[in-house]
């Protein structure tokens, strides 16, 4: 019987230093585990293992995932071994029929390069095998002392033996010799020398890097080299001792066949002699040997003392180049240390020119930086001589230059781990706390990575595109935040909105994270949103759209604490909302559970320009790589944008809008003549009002928002690239704002090319998102365009969520959409499948639809839909004007919470009222989301229809002031066809093979 654990990376990390690629070429990636079912389990101990592994290897750029296979018996070890390899072989010494001793003398018959590992469970045990190991085919024993690292230690110490020599060669990769000959010692003493290398170095790496990229660039981490004899330490020391760190010594081990007491401080003696400047330190149990170490220039650690793994850490930072670099003058003395990069340049401003010139020709500054494996920054500056430089001025500029550059560019496409002690402006993307980003800042995350690694940042000329300056709160905070003030069994009631916010503005954050955000603050003094980005926003079945959060701050307050508390109550704000009614509604409508949900939060610069005390893009947009609704002989696939000046939840919550398709931004279907530009182009457009430093953030998320003009734009600027003119003389709109005649927002020297090369871009990111994501997408961005030759514009990449996946689309034959049996028929569907569960329908009557009431009629239908909700009711809404649209002219305004009961939905026209598909709204993303049908039925244009007769001739079970509700005695059959975009509705008892 053999059992697999396969242990999964999450995809592949990019190494982004020159060097790391070269390393390691020999990895554990194939462990054959020979052990009973009892100690393996004993191994596992309760998924400790298979946890640790997974910690350990996921994101380190393997080809390959690492496999460990379990065999119970020797018979199946070599069975296996026999069939596939193996890079190494670790066996318990209890294996029935066959010891471990035999095993191993097996495997060396066949494959002698094979590293087998034996663990013992007690000394007897150890002491029986190491006595019938005649054949020394073990290559090295272990004893198990309860700690699972011990496995990790074996593993890390078969591949430091296979890799020193590569990596010491071609690399520069340094070593720390351990002398050690007990297994017991050895055994307790491996795990913990590797837990203090990985973690002293970590700690060296944490400048603006994430956890991935310093578990890659432990790569290039020193080796650990294990000797048990005088004899094998001495020829180690010989092959590596240019790379040599230091060395770890025992007292007392083998020398010449002899346990020798003198052993360890005449090793220590030789090293000395060759070169007086290696760190050496003894260690022992006896005190005695402490002025022998002394003697010889080595350190002394007592191995039974309380504070053994202080001491250690203390000899390793103060000795092993894990430290500060240190300035000196020539005489030696200190000028000032830096402890990592960012003090390095501060220092380096500023320390005196003969200091410099004395640390470069010695390659102290490449030296340093390869200890802290900056590998890509010391093959940099190593080849650069002092001589090719006219003075030291201009090496302390060039030195100065390398390494901001390198801290900026090893930052990109990458989330940064927050830390108070290096951040700065060159971190674009960071986390604050554990946790999960959430949904919306996983997506941020990878795109973030994806323009980078592409190559899309400076793809086009004069341009950047780019995910703007960016912090994600992780789920941490929201969980520590609910569980510390006893939140969550009061948000989970039944609450009224405006308590839930009082609660969760009187709860206090953790302590921590005021910290963090104050430091963030310190230096970031640009406008900010603050978004939600849940566990399960923007998934691709319930993308969550619209339904949290989203607060702009200006952050221009003097005082510092004023802005941290403006900030704080924006993010408690962001997950009260997490609990507000239409949030449970919106959940509960999914298969997710509102218990279950968690927040994390995104901090981001607000895309944008001061234009007098307002803060504004010149615009924004809303991209879909599939069309749903093409027309003018354009494809599906094409995509479509949506496109307003200025801030974009103009678009997202269905106002007036320009759409085009990226593939031919010059069709614009919704503007057919002067008078559609009149009827349909924006008027209007919003801004933050940055002009009250002193307002803080309330319930209502356009607390500081304006509503601004054309008008306003013209006096800003704004409008010179977005502009048209429309002539009243002769009925022509022009091209740019520069003559007489009624402003337009047209977008027209954008669609041309002649400004900004929208089309292009946004070609480029859906046919990018789409094949990462292997999935239709959404994007959003803002652009502010340059007015300067040598600033480029920025087009910022706000978001990206994949489309809500749709069922097989049914056949609809053209007889069936236009029976007599169709009480609903049109060319313009949303979705795809059946639904032939509804009997019940909700609509608008003709003569009860009041554009100046749409309000009302909204809250009506809220009031019905609640009760239908209750009972479990699915049902149709049928009525005029767009659904869900914050213009109550343009249709019905209603919450996502007042129709979550609708399963299809019809928008309708009226004589004298004519509708454009909603598209970009956060409301018609949740529809499509849901897989609720979508019919746009226009009947003055011929290509749809609705029975309203039949509708006003059912019976009524409910008629209000503006809605009827009927029920009908049978389902009606419900078909939409999404790749020709047909959907009929049909009475009951029609459905039966109309598929």
């Amino acid at each position: 019987m053999s059992e697999k654990i396969r242990n999964s990376t999450t995809g592949q990390a990019r190494i982004r230093f020159a060097g790391f690629d070269q390393l390691m070429p020999h990895r554990v990636q194939e462990i054959l585990l020979v052990a009973s079912m009892y100690d393996a389990f004993t191994l596992e101990e309760g998924g400790r293992l298979t946890e640790l592994l997974l910690g350990e290897y996921r994101e380190l750029n393997l080809s390959f995932p690492p496999f460990i296979t379990r065999a119970s018996t020797g018979e199946e070890a070599l069975r296996l071994i026999s069939t596939r390899p193996f890079d190494m072989v670790i066996t318990m010494s209890r294996l029935g029929a066959m010891d471990a001793s035999t095993l191993a003398s097996r495997i060396k018959e066949e494959h002698k390069d094979l590293p087998v590992f034996s663990l013992s469970f007690n000394p007897r045990e150890l002491q029986h095998l190491k006595e019938r190991d005649r054949d020394s085919a073990i290559d090295r024993f272990f004893l198990w002392n309860g700690d699972v690292r011990l496995l990790l230690a074996i593993i890390k110490y078969c591949e430091d033996s296979l890799n020193v020599a590569h990596d010491s060669r071609y690399g520069d990769v340094r070593c720390i010799l351990l002398i050690e000959d007990s297994v017991r010692f050895y055994s307790s003493y491996l795990p913990m020398l590797y837990t203090e290398v990985l973690e002293q170095t970590q700690s060296l790496m944490d400048e603006g890097l994430n956890i991935s990229h310093r578990l890659l660039r432990l790569r290039a981490r020193p080796k650990i080299l294990l000797a048990s004899t005088f004899e094998e330490a001495w020829s180690l020391y010989g092959l590596y001792k240019d790379q040599l760190l230091g060395v770890i010594s025992d007292g007392r081990f083998p020398w010449k066949g002899n346990l020798r007491p003198d052993a360890g401080a005449e090793f220590i003696r030789r090293v000395k002699y060759v070169d007086p400047h290696t760190p050496a330190v003894l260690q022992s149990t006896n005190l005695e040997m402490a002025e022998t170490a002394a003697a010889v220039g080595a350190g002394f650690i007592h191995k039974n003392s309380r504070k053994l793994l202080r001491e250690l850490r203390t000899f390793m930072l103060d000795n092993f180049g894990f430290g500060d670099f240190v300035f000196r003058d020539q005489e030696g003395k200190e000028l000032g240390r830096a402890r990592d990069l960012r003090t390095l340049v501060d220092l380096l401003r500023t320390v005196p020119a003969d200091s410099i010139f004395f640390h470069a020709s010695h390659d102290h500054f490449s030296n340093w930086l390869r200890a802290r494996t900056e590998f890509a920054l010391a093959d940099m500056l190593r080849p650069r001589k002092v001589t090719e430089f006219p003075d030291v001025e201009e090496l302390r500029t060039y030195l100065i230059k390398s390494i901001n550059t390198f801290r900026a560019e090893s930052r990109q496409g990458i989330v940064a781990d927050f830390s108070r002690r290096t951040f700065d402006l060159s971190s674009p993307f960071v986390r604050i706390g554990g946790g999960s980003l959430g949904g919306k800042g996983r997506g941020l995350a990878f795109m973030n990575s994806i323009l980078h690694r592409y190559g899309v940042t400076h793809r086009f000329p004069d341009t950047v595109i780019q995910v703007p300056a960016t912090a994600v709160i992780g789920t941490d905070v929201f969980d520590k935040f609910m569980a510390q003030s006893d939140l969550r069994e009061f948000a989970l009631q039944d609450h009224k909105d405006e308590e839930i916010v009082a609660r969760f503005l009187a709860a206090k954050l953790p302590p921590d994270i005021y910290v963090d955000l104050e430091t963030f603050l310190e230096q970031i003094r640009y406008p900010l949103a603050v978004r939600s980005s849940s566990l399960l926003e923007d998934s691709q079945f319930q993308p969550f759209a619209g339904v949290y959060s989203t607060f702009m701050l200006a952050n221009s307050h003097t005082d510092l604490k004023i802005r941290l508390d403006q900030l704080c109550d924006a993010i408690k704000l962001v997950f009260a909302s997490a609990y507000s009614n239409a949030a449970k509604s919106y959940v509960e409508a999914t298969s997710n559970r509102i218990e279950e949900e968690k927040m994390a939060i995104i901090i981001q610069q607000m895309v944008g320009r001061r234009y007098e005390h307002y803060d504004y893009p010149h615009f924004s947009g809303v991209a879909h790589s599939s069309n749903f609704y093409p027309v003018g002989g354009l494809d599906p696939s094409d995509g479509v944008v949506a496109v307003a000046m200025g801030m974009g939840r103009t678009i997202v919550e269905g106002g007036k809008v320009l759409r085009f398709s990226p593939a031919n931004p010059h069709v614009l279907p919704q503007f057919g003549n002067t008078s559609d530009w009149f009827k349909n182009s924006q008027r209007e457009f919003l801004a933050v009002d940055v002009s009250d430093p002193d307002a803080y953030p309330v319930a209502n998320e356009d607390f500081n928002l304006a509503t601004l003009g054309l008008e306003d734009a013209l006096r800003h600027g704004t409008l010179e690239h977005l502009g048209s003119i429309y002539s009243p003389d002769n009925d022509i709109i022009y091209p740019g704002i520069h003559r007489k005649g009624t402003p337009l927002v047209s977008f027209a020297h954008i669609l041309n090319g002649d400004a900004f090369p929208l089309a292009e871009i946004i070609k480029l990111l859906l046919e990018l998102g789409r094949r990462t994501m292997s999935a239709e997408v959404e994007i959003e961005f803002a652009v502010v365009l340059s007015d300067q030759p040598n600033h480029p514009h920025q087009f910022g990449f706000l978001q990206i969520r994949p489309l809500a996946a749709g069922y097989d689309a049914p056949d609809i034959p053209e007889d069936l959409l236009w029976s007599d049996e169709a009480v609903v028929a049109t060319n313009v569907a949303l979705g795809n499948g059946r639904h032939d569960e509804i009997r019940d329908i909700v609509y608008v009557p003709r003569d009860r639809f009041d554009r100046a009431r749409t309000e009302e009629i909204a809250a009506e239908i809220g009031a019905l839909n609640r009760e239908l909700v209750g009972k479990a009711t699915r049902y149709m809404l049928m009525g005029p004007g767009r659904w869900g649209s914050s213009d109550r002219w343009l249709g019905i305004p209603v919450r996502w919470d007042q129709i979550s009961g609708a399963h299809v939905i019809v928008e309708t026209d009226l004589d004298d009222f004519k509708i454009t598909p909603s598209q970009g709204s956060h409301f018609f993303q949740n529809l499509t989301s849901f897989q609720v049908g979508y019919l746009t039925v226009n009947t003055t244009e011929g290509s749809s229809r609705l029975d309203w007769d039949w509708l006003d001739a059912q019976p009524g079970k409910y008629c209000g002031e503006f809605i009827r509700h009927i029920h009908l005695p049978a389902e009606v059959g419900v078909l939409i066809d999404g790749r020709s975009r047909r959907g009929v509705v049909l009475k009951p008892g029609t459905l039966e093979g109309a598929d």
